[in-house]
């Protein structure tokens, strides 16, 4: 996969990160209907002319249909939509509209991007482009609609993806001039596909891996969240002190790394946080101005969406070992709403913040399949702060794949002149990176 198209990919994921933001129990959800049902069509569309073109581009003469093109969509679509709905099942989150608890990840997305990628993959970017351009605009529909957040929709594009990396190859004969980047250098790569899946070679396992694309999920269990409005008469409140119908609930990340020379790379980062609850309070709460009294029953929303930019370089890296520190600057969206149940009171506090991080990450490595690892990072300014340590397994099957299980905590405070979040959350995780 060439780095152009990366960044192409992360440039689309990312501008879900820039959307405006929508608060819980606001009526926020009353936009145009023709959005939402674009995405409606769109997630079928770009499966059905992907899978459907195969019939019809055979690359052996006198054939129409290519047999090939046509297992290898079943096996990436079948994939995608095995694994989005048994996560579904198991995550039960609810929807940003409260009408189920079927929100993450979204299958609207997860089916759009699988069409796009495979007409990618199989057919080349001249395709490609205008169907994940169509995939973007479907994840859009879905938050812009209410319908999930952006973790649901960032962890459905990820899965029609990683999908169909596995599984989907360029048609036989297809030329391809293919911009590359590794620890070595850049380069031009001519690449001609074979049609099926490449066996590859056993030399490939000692090459040096290139850029990477991770996708990270998990279940989220609050600790503590306390939340609160800056100034005269307003005051902090507890949001994990509400009911906590939707705890735990989901995370997800990706990050893109794109090496830069033999130690140093670049990584970007995304990470969209957003919990919904409801209960009172039994005292009184002013939010934002507004006055909630003692035992109303309330909604609340709380989301903080996180783009960190990193440099890294590798300190160690033997066949027993490996270290790396990181030096990152990052920029973190943060708000929380209340509301009455019956909307007569409504309130929403945000702002950003800028701020630079420091973080290590060490391995410990068994073998070439097996490894154990350990990070930490953080930055302390006056009274803010950002913790975050975690512990991984990591298991890799092949040069081009890891696959992960692991546990964090992460603690962060973050005080401004018109908001105040104080929050501390653990968050087992799976996740799973493409090496180029």
């Amino acid at each position: 996969m060439s780095t152009t198209r990366t960044g192409l990919l992360i440039l689309a994921l990312l501008t879900l990160a820039i959307q405006p933001a929508f608060g819980a129990g606001t009526n926020e959800y009353s936009g145009l209907d023709w959005i939402r049902d674009s995405g409606d069509i769109l997630q079928i569309v770009l499966p059905v002319l992907g899978g459907g073109a195969t019939f019809f581009t055979s690359p052996d003469s006198g054939r129409t249909w290519d047999r090939e093109g046509t297992r290898q969509f079943v096996q990436a679509y079948g994939t995608a939509w095995t694994s989005t709905y048994l996560i579904k099942i198991a995550a039960g989150k609810a929807r940003p509209n409260g009408s189920n608890r079927t929100s993450f990840p979204s299958g609207h997305t997860m089916s759009a991007f699988a069409g796009a990628a495979f007409i990618d993959g199989r057919f080349g970017r001249t395709f490609g482009v205008p169907a994940y351009a169509l995939a973007l605009w479907t994840g859009y529909s879905r938050v812009y609609s209410g319908w999930h957040y952006r973790d649901d929709v960032m962890a459905g594009a990820s899965i029609g993806l990683i999908s169909n990396w596995v599984w989907v190859s360029p048609l036989p004969g297809k030329v391809q001039l293919v911009p590359t980047v590794d620890r070595y250098g850049y380069g031009l790569r001519i690449s001609v596909g074979t049609g099926g899946q490449e066996a590859g070679n056993p030399s490939d396992e000692d090459k040096p891996r290139g850029a990477s694309y991770r996708f990270g999920f998990g279940p989220a269990f609050v600790i503590s969240n306390t939340a609160g409005s800056q100034g005269p008469g307003e005051n902090h409140f507890r949001l994990s002190d509400l009911n906590g119908f939707n705890d735990p609930t989901t995370t997800a990340r990706i990050n893109v790394r794109l090496p830069i020379s033999r130690r140093g790379s670049l990584s970007l980062e995304y990470g969209p946080f957003e919990a919904r609850d409801e209960g009172a309070y039994a005292e009184d709460v002013r939010f934002g101005g507004v006055l909630f009294p003692a035992g109303s029953a309330l909604e609340s929303s709380w989301r903080f969406y996180d783009l960190t930019l990193a440099y890294n370089h590798t300190l160690a890296d033997t066949p027993d070992w490996g270290l790396e520190g990181s030096i990152e600057a990052g920029v973190m969206y943060s708000y929380a709403t209340l509301a009455t149940e019956d909307e007569t009171a409504s309130a929403l506090v945000d702002d950003q913040v800028f701020y630079p991080y420091l973080s290590a990450y060490g391995e410990r490595r068994f073998s070439r399949r097996w490894a154990l690892g350990a990070g930490m990072g953080g930055m302390a300014i006056a009274d803010d702060w950002i913790a975050d340590l975690k512990g991984v397994l990591i298991w890799r099957p092949a040069r081009a794949w890891d696959l992960s299980l692991g546990y964090e905590y992460f603690s962060r405070k973050i005080e401004t002149d018109t908001f105040y979040n104080k929050v501390n959350y653990h968050i087992p995780f799976a996740a799973i990176s493409r090496y180029w």
